[in-house]
């Protein structure tokens, strides 16, 4: 027999903290879409897996760490079976370990955050009753694009401007793929969703909405999605390889794509495909399910000594940040240079490899993938790709690996900030390793 849970809670934090995902400190002055963990327990044979989404930027290793031990201690559901993955709003709260010059964490919520994001994984296990699950997917145009684009001078640019002449072709292959998981209960009631699409959250985009608690496209799937299914319907947002994909629509003029708040126009637009989807879903095969975790350690890029010399001298002639204003896309300004120099010195700080978290998944005949970072659009294809089983996820940034960008090796020597270091810390084959130990970590759950 199949069991299956839900459960979400709230994780909207006080007023007036920090708020991280833009070079750019922003306090946070409002709400416009709360902010919440969200839970889904499945078990079969007494064998429970659970899949945890978060309304924030990244999972820190110390919200992972907290929640799985909290969830061990009251299931005895093992770190290997339990995913926790971040929507990547960057409308979401202070959390995390790092400090720097735009960004203060507050330790306050994140210690309480840990325990909420354990406590939604056993309240979805403490609720799992006999259920039954459907499956389908499509591929849904016209929300999501490659970021980055070639140009006609050869050069490749990120976002390079509305209806730019000088645009050759997107740099890279779009993952347009909408994977839903539908759970309804005995009396086929629909209880919630597991979604599935490669999109950022970084489509609030006003900046005076940018100082605002926002769960962006997800939260207004989520909202429209209990006006359909009643209000007790949890959709638990799994977003994929999004590392160069966002909700720009360069072919269109900026007032016509700002015409309606993007955030709204494209969660309306996901809710609409995922009903869609509904009534199409097919019976998921479910005999067991299992799940594996492991940390693999991949080198880190190096930096040449020269280079390093020329930080540390920039250092000294800036010994602070004090009157120093700075943006990524001014890369010769002496605000962003210095920046960049404390960044690169504290980088090749760390350790000769670097532990990145890799998972699969198993519910069933589907199987769901999880790696640490902002992982290039091009990795989540290749996974599916090459995939035991015939329906997948791909989770990006999840249990609390580096946040890092990991990019394709093809933008590797292009001048993409996602591919520059410190944004970019594993050598050039680095997506590809997580991706390869995935797919072998699947392939020894379905034998």
């Amino acid at each position: 027999m199949v069991k299956c849970g839900f459960y979400e809670a709230d994780i909207t934090p006080p007023l007036g903290c920090n708020m991280s995902g833009y070079f750019k400190r922003r306090i946070s002055t409002g709400v416009l879409e709360k902010l919440y963990a969200k839970a889904f327990a499945v078990e079969a044979d007494g064998i429970c897996d659970i899949v945890i989404s978060i309304d924030s930027e990244l999972v820190p290793k110390s919200i992972h760490d907290v929640a799985v031990e909290r969830i061990a201690q009251a299931t005895g559901i093992p770190s290997d079976r339990v995913l926790i993955n971040a929507t990547h709003s960057h409308t979401g709260g202070a959390l995390g370990d790092k400090e720097d010059m735009v960004y203060t964490p507050d330790p306050i919520y994140n210690n309480v955050l840990g325990r909420i994001v354990g406590d939604c994984g056993i309240l979805a296990y403490q609720r799992l009753q006999p259920a039954g699950i459907k499956v389908a997917k499509k591929d849904v145009h016209g929300i999501s694009f490659i970021r980055n684009y070639v140009m006609n001078n050869g050069q490749v640019f990120m976002n390079p401007g509305w209806q730019n002449p000088e645009v050759k072709e997107p740099f890279g292959e779009l993952d347009p793929e909408l994977a839903v998981m539908f759970i309804c209960d005995e009396q086929d009631r629909p209880m919630g969703a597991l979604v599935n699409y490669a999109l950022h959250h970084d489509c609030v985009s006003n900046w005076e909405h940018c100082t605002k608690y926002c769960s962006d496209y997800s939260g207004i799937m989520s909202k429209e999605l209990k006006k359909t299914y009643g209000q007790d319907f949890v959709t638990v947002m799994v977003n994929g390889c999004c590392g160069n994909i966002n909700h720009f629509d360069i072919s269109r003029t900026f007032d016509d794509f700002f015409a309606d708040p993007p955030y709204i126009r494209i969660g309306r637009r996901l809710a609409d495909e995922v009903r869609s989807l509904y009534e199409e879903a097919k019976p998921l095969a479910i005999t067991a399910v299992d799940g594996k975790k492991e940390i693999v350690e991949i080198e880190r890029r190096q930096v040449p000594e020269e280079e390093v010399q020329i930080y540390k001298d920039l250092m000294i002639k800036y010994p602070t940040t004090e009157g120093l204003q700075y943006s990524f896309l001014d890369p010769n300004g002496d605000g962003w240079r210095r920046k960049r120099a404390e960044w690169i010195l504290e980088f090749v700080e760390e350790p000769e490899k670097l532990p990145m978290v890799v998972q699969a998944l198993k519910i069933g005949d589907c199987m769901i993938y999880a790696v640490s970072g902002e992982v290039y659009s091009e990795f989540g294809l290749y996974m599916k790709k090459n995939s035991p089983c015939a329906f997948n996820m791909v989770a990006e940034l999840a249990n609390g690996g580096d946040p890092c960008y990991v990019p394709t090796p093809q933008a590797f020597g292009t001048d993409l900030y996602e591919a520059q270091i410190p944004s970019s810390k594993l050598i050039p084959q680095g997506g590809y390793i997580m991706a390869d130990h995935a797919l072998e970590m699947a392939r020894e759950l379905v034998k």
